[in-house]
């Protein structure tokens, strides 16, 4: 897949009941990680400023939501990404905020 195309979402619907508990405790909510890979240079610094580990790698150095369930929407990816390659938003009624329905 082009890389310069490629979006990796992670969204709290993948979540069980107990990884949604677990994610969701602290703060009742649920958030939608978007990573914009052709911004992104693969530097790692949204896995390593990750709190609750919702981000790592793929063989390449590429960032991947590997755990959106986490996902406690504290920001941190986001400000610290150089390239404002990720966006966090939280997600209401099955959707994430600025998300348009489809018709």
């Amino acid at each position: 897949m082009d890389r310069s195309k490629k979006l990796i979402l992670g969204t709290a619907a993948m979540k069980t009941d107990e990884e949604r508990k677990a994610g969701t405790e602290q703060t009742g909510r649920e958030y939608r990680i978007d990573i914009f890979m052709a911004w992104c240079k693969s530097c790692g610094i949204c896995v390593a400023f990750c709190p609750r580990k919702c981000l790592g790698q793929n063989e390449d150095g590429s960032p991947l939501v590997t755990r959106p369930d986490l996902c406690t929407g504290c920001g941190w990816c986001e400000i610290h990404c150089p390239d404002f390659a990720i966006s966090l938003r939280e997600v209401t009624d099955g959707k994430a905020q600025g998300e348009e329905e489809a018709e």
